[in-house]
């Protein structure tokens, strides 16, 4: 099996989930409990938090690249960032390693491809609806149209991840305001909605929802496992 390096800890509840699904994946592809070669990083939320609010991409940039550094000092084969919005810097720090980091937005867009939807509602931090990074890729490499919410709803969806779920509060709420806004995106003609954010499918769990769900981190998590075991 090859190595992989989760970088995560924005935040530690969905990286999480990032650990339980890929063990449990490989442990159902071998049918007993044989476990993945994985190493994980846990960045500083808070310090990630602040300096996105500040625009310190730079710095974010910097903080992300050594500890993919390390990573590839001992011997990782490949590296996944444990969120959405830490791939805004992905292209600045993929030039200057030897490894490549497994990408959520081309991991949702095979996914999307497969189930030959052409119009999807996007829901994410207010960097991910907002950027390039996540739609823009899934626009230009996979001809997927993306629908994201007005300025001020971006604004308090943005506000939901930061002050509840990254605590890993998740309100009835909150649940019914992303309920509403996945009906939106129904009206506007959407497929199906992306839950650009790692935190929203813990959200979701478990809830019917007006439109298929598209989950980030699962589709990411099947992209790792596959890398895991493609030579096994």
């Amino acid at each position: 099996m090859k190595k992989v390096g989760l970088i995560g800890g924005t935040s530690w509840h969905s990286t999480l989930e990032y650990y339980r699904a890929i063990n449990q994946q490989v442990n159902d592809h071998f049918h007993n409990n044989i476990n993945p070669p994985l190493w994980i990083v846990n960045l500083n939320q808070q310090e990630i938090h602040q300096l996105q609010q500040a625009g310190q991409w730079g710095v974010i940039s910097d903080i992300i690249l050594q500890k993919a550094i390390q990573l590839q000092e001992i011997g990782i084969h490949a590296l996944a960032l444990c969120a959405n919005t830490p791939h805004k810097v992905i292209e600045n720090i993929q030039p200057k390693l030897r490894i490549p980091f497994i990408h959520i937005a081309n991991a949702v867009g095979e996914m999307i491809h497969r189930q030959g939807w052409k119009k999807v509602g996007l829901l994410g931090t207010r960097f991910t609806m907002n950027e390039d990074f996540i739609k823009g890729k899934l626009n230009r490499e996979f001809q997927i149209e993306i629908l994201v919410p007005d300025d001020p709803t971006q604004l308090e969806i943005q506000c939901y991840i930061v002050q509840e779920f990254s605590l890993g509060t998740f309100s009835t709420e909150a649940k019914q305001y992303f309920l509403d806004k996945i009906g939106k995106f129904a009206k506007e003609g959407a497929e199906a909605v992306i839950l650009g954010c790692t935190e929203i499918p813990l959200l979701l769990k478990g809830i019917k929802c007006p439109l298929p769900i598209i989950d980030s981190m699962q589709c990411h998590c099947d992209k790792i496992v596959h890398f895991i075991l493609e030579d096994d």
